[in-house]
């Protein structure tokens, strides 16, 4: 086997130490946010079949066209592996009987997402989401309410401040239908200057050209009719209670009528946190409503709205310190004492005390590895602490040594700690 087998693939790394803490760290947070506004956990499978991204994530988006992890089984099906949670959650919900019993329903999800796209900061061709969906609720108020919970999210990791929220109005069907007419009438008198997938998304959704990245596309976008012109009076009305709402919790909110987001299924409130700072690549968290991705997917008519964040790219802007929690360590002077040894360390583990027990190596080397392995504690049996019951308590913090009696000993560690 060559040695770039033995490496990572390009676009993928593996997790361990301290960064994995602040990745657990970020999960729970999300998760107790999830529990507070009341979402309910829902885990979908890492691949689907290819049609449930391909018919609803749009044939013009750079996921569907350029990034998504496609292949065939060995039934003669092409599948993919989930380069996005809302259309597997809508599928989840679709497939599953129990799950539509009642509305709203709220769902919590993570996990592990794959694009094929060009590797960098924060993210990986596998990199991690949080992802929140709420199916069957078309109040406004459940749009304010889930921008809220994004910003809950992110205050309680500490990143908020860093960020600015940008929102956008898709306005209603009819809306979205005038206004994608005028786009391809400005749009088609430029196509000559239009990057190569830009001419694509004219003549399939020219929405999408908003949405580019390309320097000589977003100067032609500057001057592209607004959306705002073509909002009908329930969409206006709409969108300035949001805003009202919003303003009313002390969300600021920047309208950016270029927003459209990068997926076809969105429909009115489309949203975005972003870095202040960070150019090109600044989208922390995003999320938009899609009213009829439900009808598109083959059930009835519900109105959804949703949003998620990146894992690897909160892990940038999040301060956390992982906890350096000091176990105990448990050693022995001789191998008379090994067996009550190992039953101390047992009854410790079994209390939900983290201790370490070394299994080998003479009394100076166990002292060495428990050390090195950052405990605070060393509880040290020897002849006379078996005999007596007793046991020797080093604490390598302040290198005091006390002798206790062994049923004392979880009250003392716990006292410590």
């Amino acid at each position: 086997m060559s040695n770039h087998k033995l490496q990572p693939v390009r676009g993928t790394k593996d997790l361990f130490g301290d960064e994995i803490k602040i990745f657990n760290s970020i999960v729970e947070v999300a998760a107790k946010c999830a529990k507070t506004y009341g979402f309910n956990e829902l885990q979908t499978p890492i691949f689907e079949f290819s049609e449930v991204f391909e018919r609803n994530l749009g044939e013009a988006s750079d996921i569907i066209t350029k990034e998504v992890y496609k292949f065939p089984d060995r039934g003669d099906n092409f599948l993919t592996l989930r380069p996005e949670f809302t259309a597997a959650v809508v599928r989840a919900y679709i497939s599953n009987g129990e799950l539509q019993q009642f509305l709203p329903q709220k769902f919590f999800s993570y996990g592990p997402i794959f694009r094929y796209d060009r590797p960098q900061k924060g993210r990986q061709r596998q990199f991690n989401q949080i992802n929140f969906e709420v199916l069957g609720e078309e109040n406004f108020y459940a749009d304010v309410e889930i921008i809220l919970l994004a910003a809950s999210i992110l205050k309680d990791l500490g990143v908020l401040e860093k960020t600015s929220l940008e929102i956008n109005s898709l306005g209603c069907q009819e809306t979205k239908a005038r206004y994608e007419v005028a786009l391809s009438e400005y749009f088609t008198k430029f196509s000559a200057k239009l990057s190569a997938d830009s001419k694509v998304r004219l003549e399939k959704n020219p929405l999408r050209i908003l949405d580019s990245k390309d320097l000589q596309d977003i100067e032609l976008c500057e001057n592209a009719p607004e959306i705002s012109q073509f909002f009908s009076d329930a969409a206006r009305l709409r969108f300035n209670s949001i805003l009202s709402e919003l303003e009313k919790f002390g969300v600021k909110a920047k309208v950016n009528q270029r927003l459209v987001r990068g997926l076809d299924y969105y429909t009115s409130t489309v949203f975005e946190f972003v870095m202040d700072h960070e150019g090109a690549q600044n989208t922390v968290l995003a999320g938009g409503r899609y009213d009829s991705l439900v009808e598109k997917m083959g059930n009835k008519n519900l109105p959804a709205i949703g949003f998620a964040a990146g894992v690897e790219r909160l892990m940038l802007l999040t301060k956390f310190t992982p906890e350096k929690f000091y176990p105990a360590a448990v050693v022995y002077v001789s191998d008379e004492q090994k067996s009550s040894a190992f039953e101390l360390v047992q009854r410790l583990r079994n209390k939900g005390f983290k201790t370490e027990f070394i299994f080998d190596g003479n009394f100076k080397n166990q002292m060495k590895k428990a050390n090195q392995n950052g405990s605070r504690f060393v509880l040290i049996l020897g002849e006379d602490e078996v005999k007596n019951g007793e046991v020797m308590v080093k604490d390598f913090q302040n290198s005091s040594e006390q002798k206790i009696k062994r049923e004392l000993v979880l009250a003392y560690l716990e006292g410590k700690v």
